[in-house]
């Protein structure tokens, strides 16, 4: 029978790096499912949620809104939604440049 090239060394590091970067890529994916992104505005009468993709998911309005006008309600939870998202991108872009730097180092 042919001896495959590899010592038994050699298929052990290569299967312990194979583990390494699956869990790299698992605690990365989780990072990105669980992120979740709350910004509120500086008045406080709109919170707006936004996952790992910048999207909202949720939104809470202050009880009473009658003092202001529909433009400035809109204004503000554009605002907040887009501050939000911002934030969420930035710490997405931050949790794949660990997975990339772990990646590598393995």
């Amino acid at each position: 029978m042919a001896e495959v090239g590899m010592t038994d060394n050699a298929v052990e590091a290569l299967v312990s790096r194979a583990d390494l970067a699956l869990d790299t890529m698992h605690l990365a994916s989780e990072g990105l499912v669980h992120l979740r992104i709350t910004r509120h505005s500086a008045d406080g009468l709109v919170g707006v949620t936004v996952d790992s993709t910048g999207a909202m998911v949720g939104l809470e309005l202050a009880e009473d809104l009658s003092r202001q006008s529909a433009r400035k309600l809109t204004e503000s939870i554009t605002g907040v939604a887009a501050a939000a998202a911002r934030d969420a991108l930035d710490q997405r872009r931050r949790i794949l440049e660990r997975m990339r730097s772990s990646l590598s180092a393995t």
